[in-house]
C-alpha cells in the first residue's frame, strides 16, 4: 500500500494545478467571446441554432435497442426451455448440467445480440423514414 501512496500525491498535485490553469484559460477565452459578441450586436443571428445535439433520435435507438435486448432474453429463455424439458429431473449429472449451462449462455448471448440488432435496424428504418418521408413506397411494411 506504501508503494501507491507517492504517485497518488503526485497525481493530484498535478491535477489539481493542471484544473487550475485550465479555469483560467477558459476565463480568458470566455471574457474575448464577450468583447467579440459586444462587436457584432447588430448582426442577425436568425439561421445560427446554438444547440446542435449530435443526434435527435438517441431516444428512438435506444428504445428499439432495449425492446431487440427484451425479446433475445426472451427468445433465448423459451430455446433454453425448450431444449431441456423434462431433464430437470434427476437424470443430469454434473457433467450435463456444465454442459447446459455453457450452451445456455450460448444461446442468450446470441440471442440478445440477434435481436438487439435488430432493434438498431428497425430504428435506422424509422429513422430514415422520419427524414425522407418523401421515399416511402406504399408497398413498404415498416
Amino acid at each position: 500500500m506504501d508503494w501507491i501512496v507517492a504517485p497518488l500525491i503526485v497525481a493530484i498535485i498535478f491535477g489539481t494545478v493542471y484544473k487550475l490553469a485550465e479555469l483560467f484559460a477558459h476565463k480568458r477565452e470566455r471574457l474575448m467571446l464577450i468583447n467579440k459578441l459586444t462587436e457584432i450586436k447588430d448582426t442577425d443571428f436568425k439561421g445560427i441554432t446554438l444547440y446542435n445535439s449530435g443526434n435527435k433520435y438517441t431516444a428512438l435507438r435506444i428504445g428499439w435497442l432495449l425492446m431487440g435486448v427484451g425479446a433475445g432474453l426472451l427468445l433465448g429463455f423459451l430455446i433454453n426451455l425448450m431444449s431441456t424439458e423434462g431433464h430437470y429431473a434427476n437424470t443430469f449429472d454434473n457433467s450435463m448440467w456444465d454442459y447446459h449451462h455453457k450452451v445456455a449462455g450460448i444461446v442468450y448471448l446470441s440471442c440478445v445480440c440477434i435481436c438487439g440488432g435488430g432493434g438498431l435496424l428497425m430504428s435506422y428504418k424509422a429513422e430514415r423514414k422520419a427524414e425522407h418521408p418523401e421515399d416511402r413506397k406504399k408497398e413498404d411494411i415498416f
